[in-house]
């Protein structure tokens, strides 16, 4: 178990320390972050049970957030996790498989849902929502300053690179081609001045605000030496307006170093610049690294557009490296390189993401990137674009900006009821492989962007959720080894890729002659959403047991959100086939003499079944749990949605305008002919 290794891990790291001389027990060499974690995620989940149970506090021998020797720590951590293990054993409870009957025997039409109504993964009464203690090495880290662990190493103590995925988990399987973005561990706020390098992130508003904060980080590498900066431009025409933005910005990048530079570490060479711009292929807009900012600002004004809609970011990175990451000038000084990436998306390349690491790593080149906020469990984004050939205004055209993870950890679940469906949600995190690539080489990946219709949530909160910034091979094998995270991937590929379309919630009268139709057509709808939400549950019910031994904040509210939307659209889908099922059979009739069409509106009451009202309760505290247990959060934005409606469904007449279609010879009818004689081939839709 996860747990076992935890303490094994903890317990030889104080045994170490205790054994040291005086003089080296004071030294932090050879505290590996992820121990140093440990440690002090078990001290304060201790101090959590010792305010809960005083009786283990004395028997250890007095309050536990007092210096005790290292060995009796140890003891300690060793008694208390066995005595929480088998605790945790007896709260272990097997899930009862109950069906019943439908009480409605009449709707057996094709696509219509089954009349025995599974829900035995809702009969939750004898099992109430618990609260546990969140330690480990997935704990919050709120510390001002990280120790960051070196590339390749991963924050789980066990050997997550070395273990082997679970038969029952094939990440390979799952769509994570497109699932190519980590966020960033932790952030800072703009305006602080503590630079969590290798593992943050820094919010700036917009390339403007990045400006103070990248020439601090130029003037830091000044401070070892002789450096050597190296801006790569995404060349897309999507990022054409920030990249003339940042060009009106070098004078004040530099400006700002110079002001800083009391000792002119910058002058006389010290401080040397290049420009590359990159698309499907790169190429160095200066000739030589330089010195002049004129030179410097029209090599940015000069990147060619690139039509290709293909970013090659981290072969360029790793070319950068290799070219110029052991620069020495003309005289044979050298220079510390460091290379400022800018773009709006991820990029194509994303296999030679570890590549990129790798050479930067071993030639001590930070990368450093100008982003935008990744989308919430999803992988592509939209974007507005005006074509400056063309004069056409593009809407929505799609761009890789997410997720923030690994794979997808996000199901695909619609709200059936009007409003904003939170599809492109910013996830308080930049995308997975930019953060990665700037956290495993001592850099920063800067927020500049966030959508405009998009909600952007507290950096210095969401710390805690922050998603796991390993490599996919230590990612999978991690995943492998917590039941939690297995049936959220899980969960999450089968809504994304077997998801039924939405059923409407308007129907023709009932004694008209399109309703018999209408109503099958979405009775077979809802019956595809529900077997879908029914095999995503399955894997979400199994690893129920092992909700309260979960570490991760972030994984905690992950499954807690899935499991209460599932259970709601499961007693939707039911709700809904019960409502069209007594219309079929009991037709009402409209009062108003305007009516034309029949409705079903949110209600509280549940119809289906005693069993299925107990469940929407349980889906009810499962959602409210996640509004506060985690308030301020994606998550709990989506909880508060699914919330805002009931589950319940009734039947209410109402008014649709009908579609009034031109007549041939009418005046718009007329218009719109002579308007498609003289339109033009089809504009192109630029790739970006």
């Amino acid at each position: 178990m996860r747990t076992v290794g935890i303490r094994a891990a903890v317990r030889e790291q104080m045994v170490t320390r205790a054994r040291r001389k005086p003089s080296e027990s004071s030294e932090p060499i050879g505290l590996d972050a992820e121990v140093v974690s440990e440690e002090a995620g078990f001290r304060a989940f201790l101090r959590g049970l010792d305010r809960r149970y005083p009786q283990v506090s004395r028997w250890l021998g007095g309050r536990l957030d007092i210096e005790v020797p290292a060995i009796l720590v140890s003891v300690g951590v060793h008694a208390v996790l066995m005595l929480g293990l088998g605790m945790a054993g007896l709260a272990v409870q097997h899930e009862v498989q109950r069906e019943f009957q439908s009480r409605v025997e009449d709707h057996t039409v094709l696509g219509e849902l089954d009349a025995k109504a599974d829900f035995q993964d809702l009969d939750m009464e004898d099992k109430p929502l618990t609260n546990t203690a969140v330690g480990g090495s997935f704990s919050p880290n709120l510390a001002p300053t990280v120790v960051s662990a070196p590339p390749g190493v991963s924050v789980d103590p066990m050997d997550a690179a070395s273990a082997k995925p679970a038969s029952t988990l094939q990440l390979a399987s799952l769509d994570v081609s497109q699932a190519t973005r980590v966020a960033v561990p932790t952030a800072t706020m703009l305006g602080q001045t503590v630079s969590i390098k290798g593992n943050g992130a820094e919010y700036a508003d917009g390339v403007d605000g990045a400006v103070d904060r990248i020439a601090q980080e130029i003037l830091g590498r000044l401070e070892k030496g002789r450096t050597l900066v190296i801006w790569a431009f995404d060349a897309s025409g999507s990022l054409a307006v920030e990249r003339e933005k940042l060009g009106k910005q070098i004078d004040t990048i530099y400006g700002h170093i110079a002001e800083l530079d009391g000792e002119d570490l910058s002058h006389d060479g010290g401080l040397l610049t290049s420009v590359v711009a990159f698309g499907n292929d790169r190429s160095a807009m200066t000739t030589a690294p330089t010195a002049d900012k004129a030179e410097i600002v029209s090599a940015i004004n000069a990147v060619p557009l690139d039509t290709t809609g293909i970013e090659t970011t981290f072969g360029t990175v790793a070319e950068i490296v290799r070219r110029w990451g052991h620069y020495k000038d003309a005289k044979g000084n050298p220079y510390r390189a460091m290379i400022i990436v800018v773009t709006d998306e991820v990029g194509d390349d994303e296999p030679r993401l570890e590549e990129a690491i790798d050479v930067a790593s071993r030639a001590k080149v930070p990368v450093y990137v100008l982003g935008s906020q990744a989308l919430f469990g999803r992988a592509m984004g939209a974007m507005d674009y005006f074509d400056p050939k063309t004069k056409v205004h593009h809407r929505n055209l799609p761009v890789r900006q997410g997720p923030e993870s690994v794979a997808l950890e996000q199901i695909k679940l619609p709200f059936w009821y009007d409003g904003y469906q939170y599809d492109m949600l910013d996830s308080g995190f930049g995308p997975y492989a930019l953060s990665r690539l700037a956290g495993a080489t001592g850099g920063i990946f800067f927020v500049t962007r966030m959508g405009p219709a998009r909600m952007g949530f507290d950096p210095v909160m969401m710390r805690e959720y922050k998603p796991d910034l390993l490599s996919r091979q230590q990612y999978e094998a991690t995943v492998a080894k917590h039941p939690i995270r297995q049936a959220v991937l899980e969960a999450a590929m089968i809504t994304q890729q077997r998801m039924g379309p939405q059923p409407s919630l308007t129907f023709p009268a009932a004694d008209g002659p399109e309703f018999k139709e209408v109503m099958a057509d979405n009775q077979t709808k809802a019956a595809l959403t529900a077997n879908a939400v029914d095999e995503a549950l399955g894997p979400i019910m199994q690893a129920a047991k092992h909700r309260d031994r979960e570490t991760s904040r972030r994984w905690q509210a992950h499954y807690d959100l899935i499991r209460g939307r599932l259970l709601a659209m499961k007693i939707r889908c039911y709700e809904y086939n019960w409502a069209c099922a007594t219309m079929k059979k009991d037709a009402l009739k409209f009062k108003n003499e305007t009516s034309n069409a029949w409705k079903l509106v949110p209600s509280e009451e549940i119809r289906y079944s005693d069993k299925a009202a107990s469940a929407a309760k349980q889906a009810k505290d499962l959602l409210q749990r996640v509004i506060d247990e985690h308030p301020n959060t994606p998550w709990a934005l989506l909880a508060k949605r699914e919330l805002k409606d009931a589950f319940g469904f009734q039947w209410v007449e109402t008014y649709v305008k009908p579609i009034e279609r031109p007549k041939m010879d009418s005046p718009a009818a007329k218009k719109q002919k002579e308007a498609m004689k003289t339109m033009a081939k089809p504009v192109e839709v630029p790739k970006l």
